[in-house]
Formats: C-alpha cells, sequence, structure tokens
C-alpha cells in the first residue's frame, strides 16, 4: 500500500558484486533515475558512482584515522570503490559477496566471521554477513538522505524495495530484512524478486502485445517469457505467463516457475581465471599461499571486469599483476581475452 506522504518509489539492488539504487516519482510523469553514489576512491579523493561497490574494508589505525570526522565514510568500516581496490592489497581486511552468504545453510549468518580465513583481523574485529549487508544499506541510506532529506523527502518517508534473488529461500529473505531493518530502514520495506523486476522494467518499455504476439505468430493468447539473470553470486530463471486481456492493453501476468538456487555467477569466473593462472605463477606442482591467493582473486577479478568492459579485438591480452615479495606488484603473464 502506498503511503500518504511518500514522494519516490525507492528500489534497491543490494549486489554480491555491486549495490545501486534507483527512484521514481509516485506523482507526475517524472522517470525513474539512479542514484550516484559519493565514496571513496583513494585516500586523497572522492567519486561519484552509479553503482556502489559490496565491498567493506576495516582500515589500519593511520587510514582509519584519515576517514575519521569526515562527512563520507565516517565508519569503522569503508564501503565502496576504495574498499574493492583494497581487496587486491590487503585482502584479509576486506569483505565481500555478503549476500551469496546470507543463503549459505552451512553458516550461522548472524556470527562474525568475515572476512572469511582471514588472520589479520580478530574475531571481535570481524563481522556477521547479515552487518556487512546492513553497512552497505545503510551507506545508501545516508547517500539518499544527504542529498534528499533536508528537501524534505527523508528516506524513511519514501517507499522502498529491496531486490533478492528469485532463489532466496524464506530464510534468506529473513535475513535481509534483518539487514535492512538494522541499517535503519523502515519497518513496511519490501522484497521484490530480481528477474521480476527486471520483467518489469522490460514491460515498461516495451508493448507486449505488439512484441510478444506478433501478425506471424499463431493465435493462441498464451506466451510464456523466460528470465535468466546471471549475477555477481548466483544465477536465477524465472519463468512467466502471459496471457491477453481484452480489457487491458497489459496482459495479465503469473509467474509458473523459479529455478532451483544456483550458486554460479560472476565470483565463479574470478575463481575459474585464478585456477588457470595459478600453475604458470607456483611453478609445476607449486602452489601459492592463502593470502597470495585471495590476492590473485582479486586481480582475475579485476582482469575480467577490464575484459567485459574493453571493445578492443578478440585477440587481445591482458596484463595481470602479481606482487613480488619485497618488490610490490609486477606483471605476471599476458592473458588472451
Amino acid at each position: 500500500m502506498t503511503k500518504a506522504h511518500a514522494r519516490f518509489s525507492i528500489g534497491i539492488d543490494l549486489g554480491t558484486t555491486n549495490s545501486a539504487l534507483a527512484f521514481a516519482p509516485l506523482l507526475g510523469e517524472g522517470t525513474p533515475e539512479i542514484l550516484f553514489v559519493t565514496q571513496w576512491e583513494s585516500l586523497a579523493g572522492l567519486t561519484e558512482e552509479p553503482t556502489l561497490p559490496s565491498f567493506l574494508y576495516l582500515p589500519e589505525e593511520a587510514a582509519a584515522a584519515h576517514f575519521r570526522g569526515r562527512e563520507v565514510g565516517d565508519g569503522q568500516w569503508v564501503v565502496g570503490r576504495f574498499a574493492r581496490i583494497k581487496a587486491s592489497e590487503t585482502p584479509g581486511r576486506v569483505v565481500h559477496s555478503a549476500k551469496s552468504w546470507l543463503c549459505h545453510h552451512a553458516a550461522d549468518r548472524l556470527e562474525p566471521f568475515l572476512p572469511w580465513g582471514s588472520t589479520d583481523l580478530t574475531r571481535e574485529q570481524k563481522i556477521s554477513p547479515v552487518r556487512a549487508s546492513a553497512l552497505i544499506l545503510n551507506y545508501v541510506r545516508g547517500t539518499w538522505n544527504s542529498r534528499f532529506a533536508q528537501a524534505g523527502f527523508a528516506f524513511d518517508d519514501q517507499e522502498i524495495t529491496v531486490t533478492v534473488p528469485a532463489s532466496f529461500d524464506a530464510a534468506a529473505q529473513r535475513l535481509t530484512i534483518a539487514a535492512a531493518e538494522e541499517a535503519g530502514f523502515p519497518k513496511d520495506v519490501r522484497l521484490l524478486e530480481e528477474p521480476q523486476a527486471a520483467f518489469y522494467c522490460w514491460l515498461e518499455k516495451h508493448d507486449p502485445a505488439h512484441d510478444l504476439w506478433r501478425a506471424d505468430d499463431d493465435d493462441t493468447d498464451l506466451r510464456h517469457v523466460l528470465v535468466i539473470d546471471i549475477g555477481g553470486g548466483t544465477s536465477d530463471f524465472s519463468l512467466f505467463e502471459l496471457r491477453l486481456n481484452e480489457q487491458s492493453s497489459m496482459p495479465d501476468i503469473k509467474r509458473v516457475a523459479v529455478s532451483e538456487h544456483i550458486l554460479l555467477g560472476g565470483d565463479n569466473i574470478d575463481l575459474a581465471i585464478a585456477h588457470m593462472v595459478e600453475p604458470r605463477l607456483a611453478g609445476p606442482g607449486g602452489q601459492i599461499s592463502g593470502p597470495q591467493w585471495d590476492q590473485l582473486v582479486a586481480s582475475c577479478r579485476n582482469l575480467k571486469e577490464h575484459a567485459f568492459a574493453a571493445t578492443g579485438p578478440s585477440d587481445e591480452r591482458f596484463v595481470l599483476h602479481w606482487p613480488v615479495a619485497g618488490q610490490g606488484w609486477s606483471p605476471a603473464r599476458r592473458l588472451r581475452r
């Protein structure tokens, strides 16, 4: 039900790799917009980006002192782009993929164990997947309020929706709600399945009667649409049934099937590249150490996204950088696209 005093509908994608916020006015003809999120890019500079990397960095004392009292990032954990960069340098102090842990039934997701396997932090310094998710959501909430609260459009007064994988079970959904509440979200926050949200967006930009019922198609009034969502940590498949409605230009829509939970996404590509590269770095029969492995995976993540974003030739090569003891970072092997 729409809040009587709400001015905007806010949608938040709490992603495994990146998070984002979009908003649309509830009155008038305004179009949806993406909120650009101010975040640290380095100790010296801020940037505004349409996405917030879902990474959290617990800085050492010298760096922590730099952030204290700042309008942006004045908290124990640094969220966003700078945290993602530090994942390649000090992986033991960086939390990532917290969303994937929310649906990991073998772990107590309320217990502080992230960064997973880190020996750089004590148990008291680590955080739970729910706490990590709450910190990301709270950061986005704070960004909204810094832009709109003084104008009378406080975050808590708006309609808030958080998207989740279609295959999230009831427990993972409850934990997502718990993270939102810990982040200070209003009690009436709603969850929406990600493939369903994507399908709604497609419907808004297309004419279903034209695009799904073309003249050369058969004359049945029934159509099925499969939405495939390959994300940072999971892949989802949702099947929708559409039936023509004589009283409306919009067909009747029914979701008829959802895939089983598939823990397969961009994280797995990073791991696959790292496993491919490891023998070249360690030599025959060799093996790199745990911290080196974390650094390698972070470097492979950067390489993957650079390759996906590039528009060069198919045989283009990319340099993967690798830390050499006592010498800092140096180029490792060149990899083909």
